[in-house]
């Protein structure tokens, strides 16, 4: 009898892919480089299966962008492709929040580094593979495999979790650290990993240096550390890799 490890799954009922095309497919994706991003964009659009859904430029944007496809009458986006390490919030914390709430949508990593640095983390996050950004060959067969309902090898014998077990997981722990944290506190964690003062962030965001404070406590409470140093290091290990 196959087990469960505790990073991947085991190769037993793995779908086969479909060899012949007829379905369109929809694709999401998310780098903060422009360029790349639209390098990405112009080649999956140029092939005959794939509509390019929405882009963005950030980890909060492509959030966004998600909840949004959700409201929207057109279908969702069958597949998300993203950057790993974005300024702000990470591929990596981007997709455990989406993973948090969707057990559809294959979420595949991308990387300019060597993909198995960050495999681990990878599954760890709810994703569906990561591979290097300059293989093109490789990302396109990548995408093809998840919209086909197969999974992506993370070792000799064990493969990425498919989107519904990885959902189950991350259900099964706690909440990603950003989704406990409200819009404002999440404001603040950011002015103050960029170096800000409490009279300039309260100056910004138009409250008083008292509210701003309440807000640094808060947020410190919920990243589970002691004090604001901590919380700026935290948010700093959450957000960026």
């Amino acid at each position: 009898m196959s087990t469960t490890t505790n990073i991947g799954t085991p190769a037993m009922g793995q779908p086969t892919p479909q060899s012949g095309r007829q379905e369109t497919f929809r694709v999401a994706i998310v780098d903060n480089d422009r360029l790349i991003l639209g390098l990405l964009s112009s080649f999956l659009a140029k092939q005959p299966h794939l509509i390019v859904d929405w882009t963005a430029q950030s980890g909060q944007g492509g959030i966004d962008a998600y909840h949004r496809s959700l409201c929207s009458t057109d279908p969702a986006a069958d597949l998300i492709l993203t950057d790993i390490a974005m300024h702000g919030m990470s591929g990596m914390e981007m997709c455990s929040i989406i993973r948090f709430e969707d057990n559809r949508t294959p979420i595949l990593g991308a990387t300019s580094y060597d993909p198995h640095l960050y495999a681990t983390d990878a599954v760890a996050a709810g994703m569906q593979g990561v591979v290097a950004k300059e293989d093109l060959e490789c990302l396109l067969e990548s995408i093809n495999t998840l919209l086909d309902g197969g999974r992506l090898p993370l070792r000799e014998g064990v493969f990425f979790d498919s989107p519904s077990q990885a959902y189950a997981r991350l259900q099964a722990g706690s909440k990603p650290a950003l989704l406990t944290l409200s819009e404002n506190e999440r404001t603040v964690m950011d002015y103050l990993s960029q170096g800000m003062l409490t009279p300039d962030i309260a100056m910004l965001m138009d409250v008083s240096p008292s509210t701003v404070k309440t807000y640094v406590s808060r947020a410190t409470r919920k990243l589970g550390v002691g004090n604001r140093r901590e919380a700026v290091a935290e948010w700093l290990r959450i957000t960026n890799l």
